[in-house]
């Protein structure tokens, strides 16, 4: 029926019973606006929540901004002092002592370039010996095989290390990117090692003159150093 009403009793013990009729509009409304007030409370705290981390954001932000600015401000500072120095000079002075300083430190770079000492020194305490060493090189590839062999007259265990470098036509050394557990050894006799690796970047197979070979003992000390050109060791 359409005026159908909800009758509502409100009962005390020391009152009569009252009654309200309230009709189904008005109780619907009331429902629907519990529910919406529990949203937007639900809402609200939601807000809060978000707008405290943003809020801890912003400060953390803040925070870091200002310690740029200080540091920003150290090194103005600094650059300040450098140029009150350098003004305090004779500008032929100060161009004397950057060509002198420039030409210094290309005298030492030459003269690191030029130490072919360092790179074809051959080092043999008598306790390995290497046979049979060649090379391979596929692309950007390399892969090499020699034979190591125990020279000791005791025949005792021979620990090292065994490493490669790249020796370039201007005399400079590139060390090789090489698998350790490929050079690893510790033999009695004799073993055969074989391992591969590539070109250094920047590097061409043109630009290379050879492969020098560093063994190690166990106790870190050199035992064994020798430069091979590729036109001896390439198969």
């Amino acid at each position: 029926m359409s005026d159908s009403k909800y009758s509502v009793l409100f009962m005390r013990d020391d009152r009569d019973v009252t009654r309200y009729r309230v009709s189904p509009f008005w109780l619907k409304m009331f429902i629907f606006s519990q529910v919406f007030l529990l949203l937007c409370a639900a809402g609200g705290i939601y807000m809060g929540v978000r707008g405290l981390r943003v809020n801890s954001n912003l400060r953390d932000e803040n925070k870091d901004l200002e310690q740029r600015l200080v540091d920003a401000e150290v090194r103005l500072e600094r650059l300040g002092n450098m140029e009150k120095i350098l003004q305090s000079y004779d500008p032929a002075e100060l161009q004397s002592l950057l060509s002198a300083a420039t030409t210094e430190v290309e005298r030492k770079a030459e003269q690191e370039a030029i130490d072919l000492n360092r790179i074809f020194t051959r080092v043999d305490t008598q306790q390995v010996g290497v046979e049979n060493l060649q090379a391979k090189i596929a692309g950007r590839k390399v892969s090499v095989s020699f034979e190591l062999n125990n020279l000791q007259a005791s025949k005792a265990t021979v620990v090292g290390q065994a490493d490669f470098s790249f020796v370039t036509k201007d005399g400079k050394s590139v060390k090789a990117k090489t698998n350790k557990r490929d050079l690893g050894f510790q033999i009695q006799r004799f073993k055969r090692i074989q391992t591969t690796f590539v070109l250094p970047d920047g590097l061409d197979r043109k630009d290379l003159f050879g492969l020098r070979l560093v063994i190690e003992g166990n106790d870190g000390e050199v035992i064994f150093a020798e430069t091979y050109p590729f036109y001896h060791i390439l198969a």
